[in-house]
């Protein structure tokens, strides 16, 4: 049963939250600050957090950057809670690692949905590479969520690998940001194009000298040059 941390310092959302999710077969531990679920995290290891972006004391922000600097704790997903007026906070937390975001008020369907795709993608990989995509100095090994430039490893999000993952397997062909969504996160999920921008955005800084190999094509979409 896949184990998710609910951070929020509102204790009806909270509540909310884990009756909703735990009707869906998830178990769920609820959190009223960062400061209670880091002192968790060392004690046992969600598949899932769930932050809210504002709260007291340590915000949402500040406590996705302590996960995504801990060895033990980066590669596990993350998804954002915010309101509709912190635009910008949503952007910034894509852009420091989040794997996904859901505005307040949201629909329980909505975020039970966005759970699920998340998990799907990132549950049940084998440790041992069965095969790897290589393009330049890039190469992906699907099966163990790595990639490697020039044989060095470099950390990606699990929604950057995804992206990186479709561009590898189709060199030269052009995705719009409707396929990109509909290929990493399922149809009945719903992203707006500016997170595939963001995500594409950040992908390409940490391909390093590789970061023209991700090629715009203005009005239609992205696509690995051919």
């Amino acid at each position: 049963m896949p184990k998710i941390y609910v951070v929020d310092d509102e204790k009806d959302i909270r509540e909310i939250l884990k009756v909703n999710l735990q009707k869906n077969g998830f178990d769920v531990a609820t959190f009223a600050s960062a400061e209670e679920v880091l002192k968790q995290v060392t004690i046992a290891k969600p598949d899932l957090f769930i932050l809210d972006i504002m709260m007291s004391g340590m915000d949402g922000l500040d406590l996705c950057k302590q996960i995504r600097a801990s060895s033990n704790l980066k590669d596990i997903p993350i998804l954002f809670l915010s309101a509709k007026s912190q635009e910008l906070d949503k952007v910034l937390g894509l852009e420091l690692g989040a794997d996904d975001y859901i505005t307040k008020p949201f629909s329980i369907h909505e975020l039970v949905a966005r759970v699920k795709a998340i998990l799907r993608r990132t549950q049940g990989k084998d440790e041992t590479p069965k095969e790897s995509l290589t393009y330049k100095g890039i190469t992906l090994y699907p099966e163990k969520f790595l990639v490697t430039i020039d044989k060095e490893p470099v950390d990606l999000t699990k929604t950057e690998f995804l992206i990186l993952k479709l561009f590898m397997q189709y060199p030269g062909k052009i995705f719009s940001r409707d396929n990109i969504i509909d290929s990493i996160r399922g149809d009945n999920v719903y992203v707006i194009d500016r997170t595939v921008d963001v995500h594409i955005m950040n992908l390409r800084k940490k391909l390093g000298k590789y970061k023209d190999a991700i090629k715009t094509y203005s009005g239609v979409g992205y696509g690995l040059k051919g």
